[in-house]
């Protein structure tokens, strides 16, 4: 197939999910949010994952949303995300507000305490994919998301250390060139390191 036939069918695919008039524009992250939740509300499951990072292959998405029930959720919590949308990339996070989107200058402790809170509400959730994510390199590569979950289960003090770091983010926290620590009484901490330029967990002691 040739390069200028890809393009096209691309661009007609992505029209479809997007209901936009052309290749001329490219959407934005509110479009492509608001395609994808309006694409899993009408079971269009293909056009929902051509917005995902989830290669066309991977028949993953298609079984975890082949429920009304569960499409139904998810198109919901994404709407209701919508309006404190951010955009992130290393070193830069950008916040939709009204009068559009803004960067976001961040107090050096405030970065780390983003990173953990989402870290933890991703696990409460049982969002593993997210939490697994939200891993520093060696333990991402330890780990599955699945392989996560299952030892959150298995492990009788899971429960307990994320009720530690619970605590712990609401306290003080100690910012290095390297990373950051969340204290959790004598000699225990959550530990973030910074991999280019993003906080990653590294530890929940």
């Amino acid at each position: 197939m040739s390069s200028t036939v890809s393009r096209v069918l691309h661009c007609l695919s992505l029209a479809a999910a997007l209901a936009a008039t052309g290749c001329a524009h490219t959407p934005g992250p509110s479009e492509v949010a608001s395609a994808y939740a309006r694409a899993l509300e009408e079971n269009r499951l293909a056009d929902a994952q051509s917005l995902t990072n989830v290669p066309p292959q991977d028949p993953s998405f298609t079984e975890h949303y082949a429920e009304a029930s569960v499409r139904k959720a998810r198109a919901e919590e994404v709407r209701a995300a919508l309006p404190g949308l951010q955009a992130r990339a290393p070193a830069l996070t950008l916040l939709q507000t009204p009068e559009g989107w803004r960067v976001v200058e961040e107090k050096p402790a405030d970065a780390p305490r983003v990173v953990l809170g989402r870290f933890l509400d991703a696990v409460e959730a049982g969002d593993w994919a997210t939490a697994w994510s939200l891993l520093s390199d060696p333990l991402r590569a330890r780990y599955t998301p699945e392989r996560l979950r299952e030892d959150f289960k298995r492990e009788p003090l899971s429960a307990e250390r994320v009720r530690r770091a619970r605590l712990a983010l609401k306290g003080e926290v100690k910012v290095t060139g390297a990373g950051a620590e969340f204290p959790i009484g004598k000699d225990l901490a959550v530990r973030l390191v910074r991999e280019a330029g993003e906080y990653k967990v590294a530890a929940i002691e």
